[in-house]
């Protein structure tokens, strides 16, 4: 069973954990704190405990960006969106029958307030917002989110009377607001946000899974391979070559040698690759007194793999280097490498004339096709809906709708069924491939 985390306040999580029942084939695992500062402990946590893991949104998503980086550990989180905006001064202005002029509000960006406030036609104007939009910069630079600096920009407005009501977004800052006798209240996040959030997760958990077992091919290539006793050395080379097989549920092949063969998946590899650590490779360096040139490639079938990783080896004979050079090449034909140097990432050039020409017909680039061909792949050749495909691309669903009717105007896919979404919505079409894609792409 898929473990899914979901990491949050507490008012976060009682409010989500209502709905994990919608999705019985999944066991989520609650994480919550009373404060950020207790982001990194849980991530620790969760590293060893879920397969996937869903922040409360973009906070906890952005201060635990460093942690989750030392865990093989993918995550997603729920989005701050204009209808949170919406929902919450429509609240404030039902309930409390407060003015926006004598309302102060925080929230990540003051773009979404002033959207709201344009599209719906409202005049009126807060005055007093405060917003922290650099929290959406995922970089190395993680700037400190002061709650302290949003209870004191809430609290001195409304002692000044300046203000009758304090909105935030963040609920450490209301937590603190109600200890301190400030009338005030959280952004609502509407149960479709929820529900949506927990579905996404639950979709990329199940895409990672299906990526978890693609096949890994590792080419080992000594540089200085000895002309003189080579059976001896081949013998002593395999048998550290079974060593690292066994940290790696892996099979060393018996038939390939200068470049020797490696097999395994790439959950295996990437679960002792922790930390971006290929150490156990790096130790057969030692063994055998000389550099090695290894190339790792990954596919959803063995002739991509083998064909990858050969590629990925072609990268590490080039490199010159006078040590021990590592290339991957991925499923999607994204080159990694040096590793352990200034790593860069490149595409490859698609080369398949089909590929190319279909690129032209749909007009969109080789990189895009490739991704859509191998998201097919991960779906067993089994039909999809808009929301599967958005979560593998990680793009909102209507640019996934978009996609789809390029596919489905040149007759390449066609509407198989639908399916009823967990609230209750419109139906959701379901999508297949035709036997005019299947035979355009040689499947």
């Amino acid at each position: 069973m898929i473990v899914v985390g979901v990491l949050g306040s507490n008012l976060f999580i009682e409010a989500v954990s209502k709905h994990y029942s919608l999705f019985p084939e999944v066991s989520f695992v609650s994480y919550t704190y009373e404060s950020p500062r207790e982001i990194n402990h849980l991530i620790e946590k969760a590293g060893r405990e879920v397969d996937f893991l869903l922040f409360s949104g973009i906070i906890a998503f952005y201060y635990g960006q460093k942690k989750r980086a030392e865990y093989p550990l993918k995550a997603t989180y729920i989005p701050f969106n204009e209808l949170m905006v919406a929902m919450s001064l429509l609240s404030v202005s039902y309930r409390e029958k407060i003015p926006l002029k004598e309302m102060s509000i925080d929230l990540p960006n003051h773009d979404l307030l002033h959207h709201v406030l344009t599209e719906t036609e409202i005049s009126d104007r807060p005055l007093f917002v405060k917003d922290y939009p650099w929290i959406y910069k995922i970089d190395d630079d993680v700037k400190p989110l002061d709650i302290d600096q949003f209870v004191r920009f809430h609290t001195a407005l409304y002692q000044e009377k300046k203000t009758a009501f304090a909105l935030t977004s963040i609920h450490a800052v209301y937590e603190e607001l109600q200890k301190l006798g400030i009338p005030s209240t959280y952004m609502i996040q509407p149960e479709r946000s929820l529900k949506e959030g927990l579905e996404k997760a639950v979709t990329l958990a199940k895409l990672n899974k299906t990526k978890e077992s693609q096949i890994a091919v590792i080419s080992i290539k000594i540089r200085d391979y000895p002309t003189s006793n080579d059976q001896v050395f081949r013998l002593q080379l395999l048998q550290h070559l079974h060593e690292i097989g066994k940290r790696l549920n892996a099979r060393v092949s018996m038939e390939h040698y200068q470049p020797f063969l490696v097999y395994t998946n790439r959950g295996s590899l990437e679960a002792v690759q922790n930390d971006r650590n290929l150490q156990f490779i790096l130790a057969l360096e030692e063994k055998i007194k000389g550099p090695l040139e290894i190339g790792i490639g990954f596919g959803y079938t063995m002739y991509d793999a083998e064909n990858h990783a050969a590629q990925a080896l072609q990268f590490a004979e080039k490199h010159c280097a006078e040590k021990t050079t590592i290339f991957v090449l991925d499923e999607n034909k994204k080159l990694i490498g040096p590793l352990f140097e200034n790593e860069k990432q490149h595409v490859l050039k698609n080369e398949n004339p089909n590929i190319q020409k279909l690129a032209e017909e749909l007009k969109m680039n080789a990189k895009n096709l490739n991704r859509f061909i191998d998201f097919i792949r991960v779906h067993q050749f089994r039909s999809f809906s808009a929301q599967d495909l958005a979560g593998y691309f990680e793009i909102s669903r209507r640019s996934a709708e978009r996609l789809i009717k390029r596919f489905l105007d040149q007759e390449l896919l066609v509407i198989s069924g639908e399916e009823q979404p967990y609230d209750q919505g419109r139906p959701r079409a379901l999508y297949n491939i035709t036997g005019k894609l299947k035979e355009y792409i040689s499947i």
